[in-house]
Protein backbone atom coordinates (compact mmCIF):
# COMPACT_ATOMS: atom_id res chain seq x y z
CA UNK A 1 0.00 0.00 0.00
CA UNK A 2 1.16 3.36 -0.73
CA UNK A 3 1.27 5.04 2.29
CA UNK A 4 0.63 8.74 1.66
CA UNK A 5 1.41 10.45 5.11
CA UNK A 6 4.85 9.40 6.71
CA UNK A 7 6.86 10.52 9.10
CA UNK A 8 10.73 10.41 7.73
CA UNK A 9 13.71 7.62 10.02
CA UNK A 10 15.34 10.43 11.16
CA UNK A 11 12.46 12.42 12.43
CA UNK A 12 10.95 8.99 14.21
CA UNK A 13 13.71 8.76 16.23
CA UNK A 14 14.37 11.82 17.49
CA UNK A 15 13.53 11.84 20.99
CA UNK A 16 9.84 13.08 22.01
CA UNK A 17 9.80 16.91 23.51
CA UNK A 18 8.16 18.01 26.85
CA UNK A 19 5.42 19.69 25.02
CA UNK A 20 4.62 15.93 23.37
CA UNK A 21 5.07 13.92 26.44
CA UNK A 22 2.89 16.69 28.60
CA UNK A 23 0.22 16.07 26.12
CA UNK A 24 -0.23 12.60 25.83
CA UNK A 25 -0.18 12.69 29.87
CA UNK A 26 -3.02 15.29 29.52
CA UNK A 27 -4.51 12.96 27.45
CA UNK A 28 -4.48 10.43 29.73
CA UNK A 29 -5.88 12.32 32.48
CA UNK A 30 -8.71 12.94 30.65
CA UNK A 31 -9.09 8.98 29.53
CA UNK A 32 -8.96 8.21 33.34
CA UNK A 33 -11.90 10.54 34.27
CA UNK A 34 -14.16 9.30 31.73
CA UNK A 35 -13.18 6.17 32.67
CA UNK A 36 -13.80 6.59 36.49
CA UNK A 37 -17.62 8.21 35.18
CA UNK A 38 -18.79 5.61 33.71
CA UNK A 39 -19.06 3.42 35.99
CA UNK A 40 -18.55 5.37 39.19
CA UNK A 41 -22.57 6.25 39.43
CA UNK A 42 -23.65 2.88 39.65
CA UNK A 43 -21.85 2.30 42.86
CA UNK A 44 -24.07 5.80 44.00
CA UNK A 45 -27.10 4.49 42.73
CA UNK A 46 -28.83 4.05 45.66
CA UNK A 47 -27.62 6.79 47.68
CA UNK A 48 -28.49 9.14 44.64
CA UNK A 49 -32.26 7.04 44.56
CA UNK A 50 -32.74 7.41 48.17
CA UNK A 51 -31.73 11.18 48.23
CA UNK A 52 -33.51 12.44 45.51
CA UNK A 53 -36.39 9.89 45.97
CA UNK A 54 -36.16 8.13 42.23
CA UNK A 55 -38.00 5.49 40.81
CA UNK A 56 -35.96 2.07 39.41
CA UNK A 57 -36.57 3.67 36.11
CA UNK A 58 -35.53 6.93 36.72
CA UNK A 59 -32.13 5.62 38.24
CA UNK A 60 -31.76 3.13 35.22
CA UNK A 61 -32.21 6.25 33.07
CA UNK A 62 -29.71 8.18 35.56
CA UNK A 63 -26.91 5.90 34.19
CA UNK A 64 -28.16 4.81 30.72
CA UNK A 65 -28.67 8.32 29.48
CA UNK A 66 -25.10 9.36 29.97
CA UNK A 67 -24.17 6.11 28.47
CA UNK A 68 -26.42 6.75 25.40
CA UNK A 69 -25.27 10.07 24.79
CA UNK A 70 -22.01 9.01 24.76
CA UNK A 71 -22.32 6.88 21.98
CA UNK A 72 -24.69 9.07 19.91
CA UNK A 73 -21.70 11.98 20.21
CA UNK A 74 -18.24 9.71 18.67
CA UNK A 75 -19.02 9.65 15.34
CA UNK A 76 -20.27 13.54 15.78
CA UNK A 77 -16.90 14.62 16.87
CA UNK A 78 -15.33 12.19 14.39
CA UNK A 79 -16.72 14.11 11.71
CA UNK A 80 -15.90 17.38 12.73
CA UNK A 81 -12.47 16.36 14.00
CA UNK A 82 -11.79 15.61 10.50
CA UNK A 83 -12.62 18.74 9.07
CA UNK A 84 -11.72 21.62 11.93
CA UNK A 85 -9.28 19.99 13.66
CA UNK A 86 -9.02 17.54 16.69
CA UNK A 87 -7.36 20.10 19.30
CA UNK A 88 -10.95 22.33 19.62
CA UNK A 89 -13.46 19.72 19.48
CA UNK A 90 -11.26 17.92 22.60
CA UNK A 91 -11.42 21.32 24.50
CA UNK A 92 -15.14 21.49 23.86
CA UNK A 93 -15.72 18.14 24.48
CA UNK A 94 -14.10 18.36 27.93
CA UNK A 95 -15.59 21.89 28.88
CA UNK A 96 -18.92 20.42 28.15
CA UNK A 97 -18.10 17.48 30.54
CA UNK A 98 -17.06 19.84 33.06
CA UNK A 99 -19.80 22.38 32.92
CA UNK A 100 -22.18 19.12 33.04
CA UNK A 101 -20.36 17.80 36.33
CA UNK A 102 -21.53 21.10 37.58
CA UNK A 103 -24.60 20.90 36.67
CA UNK A 104 -24.95 16.91 37.83
CA UNK A 105 -23.39 17.96 41.59
CA UNK A 106 -25.78 20.70 42.14
CA UNK A 107 -29.20 18.36 40.39
CA UNK A 108 -32.36 19.06 42.60
CA UNK A 109 -34.10 16.79 40.99
CA UNK A 110 -33.90 13.37 38.97
CA UNK A 111 -34.96 14.82 36.06
CA UNK A 112 -32.19 17.45 36.40
CA UNK A 113 -29.65 15.00 37.06
CA UNK A 114 -30.44 12.96 34.36
CA UNK A 115 -30.66 15.82 31.55
CA UNK A 116 -27.15 16.59 33.29
CA UNK A 117 -26.03 13.14 32.76
CA UNK A 118 -27.25 13.08 28.48
CA UNK A 119 -24.95 16.05 28.47
CA UNK A 120 -21.95 14.95 30.61
CA UNK A 121 -21.96 12.03 28.12
CA UNK A 122 -21.73 13.82 25.06
CA UNK A 123 -18.56 15.44 26.46
CA UNK A 124 -17.08 12.18 27.35
CA UNK A 125 -17.82 10.58 23.91
CA UNK A 126 -15.50 13.33 22.49
CA UNK A 127 -12.79 12.67 25.13
CA UNK A 128 -12.64 8.96 24.60
CA UNK A 129 -12.79 9.40 21.02
CA UNK A 130 -10.55 12.34 20.47
CA UNK A 131 -7.95 10.98 22.75
CA UNK A 132 -7.41 7.93 20.58
CA UNK A 133 -7.38 9.61 17.66
CA UNK A 134 -5.25 12.31 18.54
CA UNK A 135 -2.97 9.84 19.90
CA UNK A 136 -3.00 7.76 16.50
CA UNK A 137 -2.30 11.12 14.34
CA UNK A 138 0.63 12.10 16.67
CA UNK A 139 2.14 8.68 16.26
CA UNK A 140 3.68 6.26 13.87
CA UNK A 141 2.24 2.84 13.29
CA UNK A 142 5.73 1.83 15.17
CA UNK A 143 5.40 3.83 18.03
CA UNK A 144 1.61 3.63 18.60
CA UNK A 145 1.80 0.47 20.49
CA UNK A 146 3.66 2.25 23.24
CA UNK A 147 0.80 5.18 23.50
CA UNK A 148 -2.13 2.95 23.23
CA UNK A 149 -1.22 1.43 26.03
CA UNK A 150 -0.79 4.78 27.64
CA UNK A 151 -4.03 4.70 26.74
CA UNK A 152 -5.22 1.42 27.98
CA UNK A 153 -4.13 2.28 31.43
CA UNK A 154 -5.40 5.23 31.95
CA UNK A 155 -8.61 3.76 30.81
CA UNK A 156 -8.14 0.60 33.09
CA UNK A 157 -6.88 3.19 35.92
CA UNK A 158 -10.48 5.18 35.89
CA UNK A 159 -12.47 1.64 36.28
CA UNK A 160 -10.68 0.35 38.62
CA UNK A 161 -10.63 3.55 41.09
CA UNK A 162 -14.30 4.21 40.13
CA UNK A 163 -16.42 1.53 41.84
CA UNK A 164 -14.30 1.58 44.88
CA UNK A 165 -14.41 5.83 45.14
CA UNK A 166 -17.74 5.83 44.56
CA UNK A 167 -18.87 3.32 46.91
CA UNK A 168 -17.02 5.38 49.60
CA UNK A 169 -18.43 8.44 48.42
CA UNK A 170 -21.89 6.39 48.69
CA UNK A 171 -21.62 5.10 52.23
CA UNK A 172 -19.49 8.03 54.13
CA UNK A 173 -20.54 11.33 52.44
CA UNK A 174 -22.70 12.96 49.85
CA UNK A 175 -23.02 11.47 46.34
CA UNK A 176 -22.41 14.96 45.37
CA UNK A 177 -18.72 14.57 45.51
CA UNK A 178 -18.31 11.70 42.92
CA UNK A 179 -18.71 15.05 40.14
CA UNK A 180 -17.03 17.49 42.28
CA UNK A 181 -13.77 15.30 41.86
CA UNK A 182 -13.78 15.70 37.96
CA UNK A 183 -13.99 19.90 38.11
CA UNK A 184 -9.93 20.22 38.91
CA UNK A 185 -8.57 17.44 36.79
CA UNK A 186 -10.66 18.76 33.75
CA UNK A 187 -10.00 22.20 34.18
CA UNK A 188 -6.07 21.49 34.07
CA UNK A 189 -6.22 19.11 31.15
CA UNK A 190 -8.32 21.82 29.52
CA UNK A 191 -5.16 24.87 30.53
CA UNK A 192 -2.68 21.84 29.58
CA UNK A 193 -4.18 20.99 26.46
CA UNK A 194 -4.35 24.79 25.52
CA UNK A 195 -0.47 25.48 26.15
CA UNK A 196 0.81 21.76 24.75
CA UNK A 197 -1.37 20.59 22.16
CA UNK A 198 -0.84 21.83 18.74
CA UNK A 199 -1.85 19.71 15.18
CA UNK A 200 -1.47 20.71 12.12
CA UNK A 201 -4.80 21.11 10.10
CA UNK A 202 -6.47 22.57 6.94
CA UNK A 203 -6.01 25.84 6.70
CA UNK A 204 -9.35 26.30 4.48
CA UNK A 205 -11.63 28.73 5.19
CA UNK A 206 -15.09 28.55 7.83
CA UNK A 207 -17.60 28.47 5.35
CA UNK A 208 -15.39 26.16 3.11
CA UNK A 209 -15.19 23.50 6.08
CA UNK A 210 -18.81 23.83 7.11
CA UNK A 211 -19.61 22.75 3.41
CA UNK A 212 -17.66 20.01 3.60
CA UNK A 213 -19.73 18.53 6.21
CA UNK A 214 -21.77 15.38 5.56
CA UNK A 215 -24.85 17.08 7.41
CA UNK A 216 -27.36 14.43 5.94
CA UNK A 217 -25.19 11.40 6.54
CA UNK A 218 -24.52 12.80 10.05
CA UNK A 219 -28.18 13.67 10.50
CA UNK A 220 -29.44 10.42 9.58
CA UNK A 221 -26.65 8.37 11.91
CA UNK A 222 -27.58 10.73 14.99
CA UNK A 223 -30.97 9.64 14.74
CA UNK A 224 -30.70 6.13 13.67
CA UNK A 225 -28.25 5.67 16.61
CA UNK A 226 -30.51 7.69 19.15
CA UNK A 227 -33.72 5.81 18.40
CA UNK A 228 -31.58 2.41 18.32
CA UNK A 229 -29.93 2.14 21.29
CA UNK A 230 -33.42 4.40 23.18
CA UNK A 231 -34.82 1.05 22.42
CA UNK A 232 -31.99 -1.01 23.38
CA UNK A 233 -31.76 0.19 26.48
CA UNK A 234 -35.09 0.72 27.70
CA UNK A 235 -36.53 -2.84 26.33
CA UNK A 236 -37.22 -4.94 29.74
CA UNK A 237 -36.41 -2.13 32.56
CA UNK A 238 -38.43 0.60 31.05
CA UNK A 239 -40.75 -1.24 29.03
CA UNK A 240 -41.22 -4.81 28.11
CA UNK A 241 -39.49 -5.71 24.87
CA UNK A 242 -42.68 -6.78 23.40
CA UNK A 243 -44.24 -3.31 23.49
CA UNK A 244 -44.27 -0.11 20.71
CA UNK A 245 -42.47 1.99 22.99
CA UNK A 246 -39.24 -0.41 22.51
CA UNK A 247 -39.84 -1.93 19.41
CA UNK A 248 -40.67 1.17 17.00
CA UNK A 249 -37.60 2.97 17.87
CA UNK A 250 -35.29 -0.15 17.22
CA UNK A 251 -37.16 -1.06 13.69
CA UNK A 252 -37.08 2.90 12.88
CA UNK A 253 -33.46 3.55 13.93
CA UNK A 254 -32.73 -0.19 11.76
CA UNK A 255 -34.53 0.78 8.96
CA UNK A 256 -32.54 4.56 9.13
CA UNK A 257 -28.88 3.15 9.47
CA UNK A 258 -29.81 1.44 6.19
CA UNK A 259 -30.45 4.86 4.77
CA UNK A 260 -27.21 6.20 5.86
CA UNK A 261 -25.61 3.56 4.32
CA UNK A 262 -26.97 3.89 0.81
CA UNK A 263 -26.34 8.11 1.70
CA UNK A 264 -22.52 7.41 2.47
CA UNK A 265 -22.18 4.70 -0.66
CA UNK A 266 -24.53 7.12 -3.44
CA UNK A 267 -25.11 10.70 -2.07
CA UNK A 268 -22.57 11.87 0.10
CA UNK A 269 -19.55 14.05 -1.65
CA UNK A 270 -17.44 13.98 1.49
CA UNK A 271 -18.70 11.10 3.42
CA UNK A 272 -18.02 11.54 7.42
CA UNK A 273 -17.98 7.18 7.31
CA UNK A 274 -16.18 6.28 4.01
CA UNK A 275 -17.16 3.03 3.06
CA UNK A 276 -13.56 2.14 1.69
CA UNK A 277 -12.24 2.10 5.48
CA UNK A 278 -13.79 -1.39 5.68
CA UNK A 279 -11.88 -2.84 3.11
CA UNK A 280 -9.43 -5.79 4.10
CA UNK A 281 -9.72 -8.71 6.88
CA UNK A 282 -8.41 -7.16 9.27
CA UNK A 283 -10.36 -3.94 9.26
CA UNK A 284 -13.20 -6.25 9.02
CA UNK A 285 -11.73 -8.24 12.19
CA UNK A 286 -10.77 -4.73 14.50
CA UNK A 287 -14.59 -3.13 13.80
CA UNK A 288 -16.14 -6.15 15.06
CA UNK A 289 -13.96 -7.71 17.52
CA UNK A 290 -14.24 -3.89 18.99
CA UNK A 291 -18.02 -4.79 19.01
CA UNK A 292 -17.79 -8.00 20.76
CA UNK A 293 -15.17 -7.01 23.31
CA UNK A 294 -17.15 -3.90 24.03
CA UNK A 295 -20.11 -6.00 25.04
CA UNK A 296 -18.16 -8.60 26.40
CA UNK A 297 -16.41 -6.71 28.91
CA UNK A 298 -19.01 -4.49 29.61
CA UNK A 299 -21.23 -6.78 30.78
CA UNK A 300 -18.20 -8.82 32.92
CA UNK A 301 -18.17 -5.49 34.77
CA UNK A 302 -21.32 -4.92 35.35
CA UNK A 303 -22.46 -8.31 36.67
CA UNK A 304 -19.59 -9.52 38.47
CA UNK A 305 -20.57 -6.64 40.89
CA UNK A 306 -24.05 -7.76 41.24
CA UNK A 307 -22.69 -11.38 41.80
CA UNK A 308 -20.81 -10.05 44.87
CA UNK A 309 -23.57 -8.05 45.62
CA UNK A 310 -25.95 -10.23 45.39
CA UNK A 311 -25.00 -14.16 45.45
CA UNK A 312 -22.21 -13.22 48.09
CA UNK A 313 -23.98 -10.58 50.07
CA UNK A 314 -20.97 -8.26 50.18
CA UNK A 315 -21.25 -5.21 51.01
CA UNK A 316 -20.79 -2.07 48.45
CA UNK A 317 -17.34 -1.30 49.19
CA UNK A 318 -16.33 -5.20 49.65
CA UNK A 319 -17.54 -6.09 45.88
CA UNK A 320 -16.11 -2.88 44.91
CA UNK A 321 -12.71 -3.86 46.26
CA UNK A 322 -13.45 -7.31 44.94
CA UNK A 323 -14.32 -6.06 41.39
CA UNK A 324 -11.10 -4.61 41.26
CA UNK A 325 -9.30 -7.37 41.42
CA UNK A 326 -11.23 -8.80 38.04
CA UNK A 327 -9.48 -5.90 36.16
CA UNK A 328 -6.50 -5.18 37.73
CA UNK A 329 -5.04 -7.37 35.16
CA UNK A 330 -6.19 -5.83 32.39
CA UNK A 331 -3.83 -2.41 32.28
CA UNK A 332 -0.70 -4.23 32.58
CA UNK A 333 -1.48 -6.97 29.98
CA UNK A 334 -2.30 -4.40 27.59
CA UNK A 335 0.93 -2.63 28.51
CA UNK A 336 3.16 -5.50 27.45
CA UNK A 337 1.06 -6.34 24.67
CA UNK A 338 1.56 -3.68 22.80
CA UNK A 339 4.92 -3.10 23.81
CA UNK A 340 5.18 -6.30 21.89
CA UNK A 341 2.96 -5.26 18.51
CA UNK A 342 6.20 -2.07 19.21
CA UNK A 343 8.81 -4.88 18.45
CA UNK A 344 7.82 -7.33 16.62
CA UNK A 345 5.18 -4.73 14.39
CA UNK A 346 3.08 -8.40 14.55
CA UNK A 347 -0.38 -8.49 16.34
CA UNK A 348 -2.54 -11.26 15.07
CA UNK A 349 -1.50 -13.52 17.20
CA UNK A 350 -2.11 -11.37 20.19
CA UNK A 351 -5.35 -10.83 19.31
CA UNK A 352 -6.13 -14.54 18.79
CA UNK A 353 -4.90 -15.22 22.28
CA UNK A 354 -6.32 -12.13 24.57
CA UNK A 355 -9.93 -13.75 22.65
CA UNK A 356 -8.47 -17.32 23.52
CA UNK A 357 -8.17 -15.98 27.31
CA UNK A 358 -11.44 -14.58 27.57
CA UNK A 359 -13.19 -17.60 26.37
CA UNK A 360 -11.18 -20.01 28.94
CA UNK A 361 -12.13 -16.89 31.60
CA UNK A 362 -15.42 -16.96 30.83
CA UNK A 363 -15.86 -19.82 30.65
CA UNK A 364 -14.57 -20.94 34.20
CA UNK A 365 -16.86 -18.23 35.72
CA UNK A 366 -19.74 -20.71 35.42
CA UNK A 367 -18.29 -22.72 38.31
CA UNK A 368 -18.58 -19.63 40.63
CA UNK A 369 -21.23 -20.14 43.15
CA UNK A 370 -22.01 -18.48 46.66
CA UNK A 371 -19.54 -21.38 48.40
CA UNK A 372 -16.72 -21.10 46.46
CA UNK A 373 -13.35 -21.53 47.39
CA UNK A 374 -11.13 -18.20 47.18
CA UNK A 375 -9.58 -19.92 44.06
CA UNK A 376 -12.50 -20.57 42.18
CA UNK A 377 -13.79 -17.07 42.99
CA UNK A 378 -10.38 -15.42 41.59
CA UNK A 379 -8.20 -17.65 39.51
CA UNK A 380 -11.10 -17.42 36.34
CA UNK A 381 -11.36 -14.12 36.66
CA UNK A 382 -7.34 -13.44 36.11
CA UNK A 383 -7.24 -14.92 32.91
CA UNK A 384 -10.44 -12.81 31.40
CA UNK A 385 -8.59 -10.20 32.99
CA UNK A 386 -6.25 -10.42 31.19
CA UNK A 387 -7.86 -11.90 27.86
CA UNK A 388 -9.66 -8.24 28.32
CA UNK A 389 -6.39 -6.17 28.50
CA UNK A 390 -4.75 -7.75 25.46
CA UNK A 391 -7.88 -6.54 23.83
CA UNK A 392 -8.64 -3.12 24.67
CA UNK A 393 -5.47 -1.67 22.16
CA UNK A 394 -4.86 -4.74 19.57
CA UNK A 395 -8.51 -4.52 17.67
CA UNK A 396 -6.78 -1.10 16.86
CA UNK A 397 -3.72 -2.00 14.88
CA UNK A 398 -6.01 -4.25 12.65
CA UNK A 399 -8.32 -1.37 12.05
CA UNK A 400 -5.52 0.93 10.95
CA UNK A 401 -2.96 -1.47 9.31
CA UNK A 402 -4.67 -1.24 5.86
CA UNK A 403 -5.85 2.32 5.92
CA UNK A 404 -4.38 4.93 3.94
CA UNK A 405 -3.38 8.33 6.45
CA UNK A 406 -6.03 10.28 5.67
CA UNK A 407 -8.38 7.45 6.81
CA UNK A 408 -6.79 6.77 9.99
CA UNK A 409 -8.67 9.87 12.13
CA UNK A 410 -12.05 8.52 10.71
CA UNK A 411 -11.16 4.91 10.85
CA UNK A 412 -10.38 5.24 14.62
CA UNK A 413 -13.39 6.84 15.30
CA UNK A 414 -15.81 4.28 14.22
CA UNK A 415 -13.28 1.76 15.63
CA UNK A 416 -14.11 3.23 19.39
CA UNK A 417 -17.93 4.03 18.33
CA UNK A 418 -18.40 0.00 17.44
CA UNK A 419 -16.69 -0.85 21.20
CA UNK A 420 -18.93 2.38 22.75
CA UNK A 421 -21.94 0.34 21.03
CA UNK A 422 -21.16 -2.90 22.05
CA UNK A 423 -20.83 -1.90 25.58
CA UNK A 424 -24.37 -0.55 25.25
CA UNK A 425 -25.95 -3.93 24.12
CA UNK A 426 -23.41 -5.67 26.76
CA UNK A 427 -25.44 -4.14 29.99
CA UNK A 428 -29.05 -4.42 27.67
CA UNK A 429 -28.22 -8.06 26.66
CA UNK A 430 -26.74 -8.93 30.15
CA UNK A 431 -30.32 -7.66 31.75
CA UNK A 432 -32.65 -9.43 29.61
CA UNK A 433 -30.78 -12.97 29.79
CA UNK A 434 -30.12 -12.36 33.79
CA UNK A 435 -33.80 -11.28 33.93
CA UNK A 436 -35.38 -14.22 32.33
CA UNK A 437 -33.27 -16.67 34.33
CA UNK A 438 -33.98 -15.38 37.58
CA UNK A 439 -38.02 -15.34 36.31
CA UNK A 440 -37.85 -18.52 35.17
CA UNK A 441 -36.01 -19.49 38.45
CA UNK A 442 -38.03 -18.13 41.20
CA UNK A 443 -41.12 -19.86 39.19
CA UNK A 444 -40.05 -23.19 39.49
CA UNK A 445 -41.50 -25.32 42.84
CA UNK A 446 -38.35 -25.50 44.65
CA UNK A 447 -38.11 -21.36 44.82
CA UNK A 448 -41.86 -21.20 45.34
CA UNK A 449 -41.46 -23.70 48.39
CA UNK A 450 -38.81 -22.11 49.62
CA UNK A 451 -39.52 -18.40 49.39
CA UNK A 452 -42.94 -17.32 51.03
CA UNK A 453 -45.19 -15.47 48.69
CA UNK A 454 -44.98 -11.90 50.33
CA UNK A 455 -40.94 -12.43 49.84
CA UNK A 456 -41.14 -13.10 45.93
CA UNK A 457 -38.79 -10.42 43.55
CA UNK A 458 -39.72 -10.32 40.14
CA UNK A 459 -37.26 -10.32 37.67
CA UNK A 460 -37.81 -7.03 36.67
CA UNK A 461 -36.16 -5.97 40.03
CA UNK A 462 -33.90 -8.73 40.49
CA UNK A 463 -30.65 -6.17 39.81
CA UNK A 464 -31.47 -4.10 43.20
CA UNK A 465 -33.05 -7.23 44.79
CA UNK A 466 -29.79 -7.34 46.83
CA UNK A 467 -30.77 -4.33 49.20
CA UNK A 468 -34.06 -6.28 50.25
CA UNK A 469 -33.09 -9.35 50.52
CA UNK A 470 -30.83 -8.72 53.88
CA UNK A 471 -34.14 -7.97 55.80
CA UNK A 472 -35.14 -11.65 54.83
CA UNK A 473 -35.16 -14.83 57.32
CA UNK A 474 -31.59 -16.08 56.73
CA UNK A 475 -32.93 -19.47 54.93
CA UNK A 476 -34.52 -17.17 52.29
CA UNK A 477 -31.33 -15.05 52.09
CA UNK A 478 -29.99 -18.59 51.18
CA UNK A 479 -32.13 -19.16 48.60
CA UNK A 480 -31.45 -16.08 46.69
CA UNK A 481 -28.02 -16.00 47.39
CA UNK A 482 -28.41 -19.48 44.66
CA UNK A 483 -30.94 -17.62 43.18
CA UNK A 484 -28.57 -15.00 41.89
CA UNK A 485 -25.10 -17.62 41.26
CA UNK A 486 -27.83 -19.43 38.91
CA UNK A 487 -28.99 -16.55 37.01
CA UNK A 488 -25.58 -15.35 36.30
CA UNK A 489 -24.14 -18.49 35.29
CA UNK A 490 -26.45 -17.92 32.35
CA UNK A 491 -24.89 -14.37 31.53
CA UNK A 492 -21.49 -16.12 32.08
CA UNK A 493 -22.29 -18.70 29.60
CA UNK A 494 -23.61 -17.09 26.86
CA UNK A 495 -20.77 -14.36 27.19
CA UNK A 496 -18.46 -17.44 26.60
CA UNK A 497 -20.41 -18.34 23.23
CA UNK A 498 -19.75 -14.44 21.87
CA UNK A 499 -15.97 -14.75 23.11
CA UNK A 500 -15.33 -17.73 21.14
CA UNK A 501 -17.32 -16.08 18.10
CA UNK A 502 -14.64 -13.16 18.74
CA UNK A 503 -12.08 -16.05 19.14
CA UNK A 504 -13.13 -17.29 15.74
CA UNK A 505 -13.31 -13.98 13.98
CA UNK A 506 -9.71 -13.17 15.48
CA UNK A 507 -7.96 -15.78 13.14
CA UNK A 508 -9.51 -14.39 9.97
CA UNK A 509 -7.12 -11.53 10.72
CA UNK A 510 -4.14 -10.52 7.94
CA UNK A 511 -0.56 -10.70 9.79
CA UNK A 512 0.17 -7.41 8.61
CA UNK A 513 2.80 -5.78 9.91
CA UNK A 514 3.17 -2.47 11.62
CA UNK A 515 5.89 -1.02 11.43
CA UNK A 516 5.67 1.33 8.82
CA UNK A 517 5.72 5.55 9.40
CA UNK A 518 2.58 5.82 8.88
CA UNK A 519 1.25 8.60 10.87
CA UNK A 520 -2.36 10.54 10.69
CA UNK A 521 -3.27 13.51 8.99
CA UNK A 522 -2.88 16.04 11.99
CA UNK A 523 0.29 15.47 13.20
CA UNK A 524 1.63 16.89 16.50
CA UNK A 525 3.56 20.23 16.09
CA UNK A 526 6.02 21.50 18.81
CA UNK A 527 6.76 25.29 18.19
CA UNK A 528 9.84 25.03 16.70
CA UNK A 529 8.65 23.19 13.71
CA UNK A 530 5.53 25.65 13.06
CA UNK A 531 5.33 27.32 10.16
CA UNK A 532 5.73 24.29 7.79
CA UNK A 533 4.72 25.04 4.11
CA UNK A 534 1.97 23.08 2.49
CA UNK A 535 -1.72 24.26 2.48
CA UNK A 536 -1.97 22.72 6.29
CA UNK A 537 -1.47 24.95 9.04
CA UNK A 538 -0.83 24.21 12.96
CA UNK A 539 -4.21 24.80 15.59
CA UNK A 540 -3.63 27.67 17.69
Amino acid sequence: MDLEISSSEGDRNQPKSLRFKLTVFFLCAVTVVGAMDAVIVGACLAAIAADLKSSSVESFWVGTSFLLAQTVAIPIYGTTSEIFGRKWPLLTAVSIFTFASILCATAKTVAWLIGARAVQGLGAGGMIQLVQVILSDISTMSERGLYMAFAALAWSLGTNIGIPIGGAIGTYTTWRWIFWINIPICVISIVGLIACLHLHQDSSSFMTKLAMVDWLGLTVFTCASTLFLVGLTSGGVAHPWGSAKVLAPLVVGFLLYLVFIYIEWRVAVKPMMPLRIFNGRSAITGFTTSYLQGLIVWCLTYYFILFFLGAMQHGLLHSAAETMTTIAYSAPAGLVASIIVKRTGRFKYLIVIGWALLVAGMGTNVTMHPDSSKAVLYAPRCLASIGAGILFPMPLFAVQSRQRGEDVGIATSIQVFARSLGTSFGVGLGGVIFQNEWTKLISKDDAQQKIPEEMLIPGNLAEIAYQIIREFPEPVQETYRWLYSDSLKTVWWVMMGLSLVGFLISLTARNDEVRGGLSGSQNFQDKNKLGDTGNEVPSK
